[in-house]
Formats: C-alpha cells, sequence, structure tokens
C-alpha cells in the first residue's frame, strides 16, 4: 500500500512543471511576507511617533546639524533641478515660527517623483555622497532617506495618479492600499512647481502651495493641532 502511494506521488510529481513549483513557491513567501507586513504595521508599529516617548526639546547640537543637513540636502536638489517642499511637521515649524520645532528630530521635504526620477540614480546618490552624506531609498515605503551623524532628513516622494491627485510612493502604498484606512493623498496643485519660499531658519526655503492646505490632508483628523511628544505642553496650530 505504501509502495503504491510513493509511486502515485512521484509519478504526479513528474508531471508538475518546475515552473509551477516555483510560483507557487513565490506566492507562498510573499503571502507570508504581507501577512507580517500588515501585522506588523496595523497592530505593533501603529502608533504615531507623537504618542511615543521622546525629549521635548531635542539637544541644540543635534538641532544645529538638522538645520546645516536640511539646507545641504535642499541645495543638492536644487542644483539638480528638482522641486522640492518642506512638509509635514518641518512645515508646520516653519510656516509658524520660521523654525524646526523643538522635538522634531527629523526634517521632512515632498517631491514629486517624476521631478526626482528625471535624476540618474547615480547621479543623485554621486552628490550626496561627495558631501559625506548617507543617502538612500526605502522601496518599502516610498522615501529617501538622508542622514549625517544624529541628523536625518526624509525625502517623502509622491507620484500622480490619472485622476489630478497625487499619491505616497512605495511598494506598500501601491500594493497594500486596501489595508490602509485612508490612503495618503492629495490635490496635485498644492504640489506642483515652482514654489514660493518663506524664511526658515535664515534662510528661504520652498514650501507647498495655500500653505497649511496640504497638512489638511497628511495630518487628516488633527491637522489644526501642533502634536508634542508625550507629557511636554501641546500647542494649537
Amino acid at each position: 500500500m505504501i509502495s503504491k502511494i510513493v509511486t502515485v506521488g512521484v509519478r504526479f510529481a513528474a508531471r508538475v512543471p518546475w515552473k509551477a513549483v516555483y510560483v507557487v513557491f513565490a506566492m507562498f513567501v510573499l503571502s507570508l511576507y504581507l501577512m507580517f507586513t500588515v501585522v506588523n504595521d496595523r497592530y505593533m508599529h501603529h502608533m504615531p511617533w507623537y504618542e511615543r516617548p521622546a525629549p521635548c526639546i531635542t539637544p541644540q547640537l543635534i538641532m544645529d546639524k538638522l538645520i546645516n543637513l536640511s539646507f545641504a540636502v535642499s541645495d543638492i536638489l536644487t542644483k539638480l533641478n528638482v522641486s522640492h517642499t518642506l512638509c509635514y511637521g518641518t512645515l508646520w515649524g516653519a510656516l509658524r515660527h520660521g523654525t524646526i520645532l523643538p522635538w522634531d528630530n527629523n526634517v521632512d521635504f515632498c517631491v514629486l517623483k517624476k521631478e526626482i526620477q528625471a535624476v540618474p540614480w547615480e547621479k543623485l546618490k554621486g552628490h550626496f555622497l561627495a558631501e559625506n552624506i548617507n543617502f538612500y531609498y526605502d522601496y518599502r515605503h516610498g522615501i529617501y532617506i538622508i542622514n549625517n551623524g544624529p541628523a536625518e532628513v526624509i525625502i517623502n516622494v509622491f507620484y500622480i495618479t490619472p485622476f489630478g491627485e497625487v499619491l505616497q510612493d512605495g511598494f506598500e502604498n501601491r500594493f497594500l492600499w486596501f489595508f490602509q484606512e485612508q490612503p495618503l493623498s492629495f490635490p496635485l496643485r498644492l504640489l506642483e512647481p515652482p514654489f514660493k519660499k518663506i524664511p526658515f531658519h535664515n534662510r528661504q526655503m520652498p514650501v507647498p502651495h495655500e500653505d497649511i492646505e496640504i497638512l489638511k490632508y497628511l495630518y487628516k483628523h488633527d491637522w489644526w493641532l501642533i502634536k508634542s511628544p508625550p507629557g511636554c505642553s501641546q500647542g494649537s496650530k
């Protein structure tokens, strides 16, 4: 009986193309990855950054490095003709105080994908490495991560849809949007160059059109509030 089962199994395996086996295995691995991603993001790391413990005031040494790095990134993007703007909490700090928010630990820029992809990857990366600045692209979240020591700058990339809006780029945002409660999007007009500039740490830096309008999409439920870490004084936007 056992020998018959083995014989049948061998014959069945012989008739299954290896390509089909590879496809099934790849789908299995992909399914495991998707399950891990959803559980990891939705249940383990879904807490917003402003609900996590953090210093109320970023040390001045780190803040100075952060300011200098943001200028360096903007200068490189400008040199490469990549239109960009301040965004997220960095934009709030610029609009309200002309500075980075006291507790912020990074600086955010927003760019259109068509703008930054117009520059060849090696050329883009080379300009940052020439300034001894670490630079890499996070394909999962659709962001460029740039750091120099404790200072970090995030370039958030958005792609244009056929419906006159932009969506956050990245593997998860493009292919796992059905797991998102509200996919991040806003009208294209807010991120179309050219941009006006406002004072930011004694320099002129580009901001999106209509000033705070973009924040209504980036922070849909509480865009009018300045969010500081737990235990720090809160302020109204």
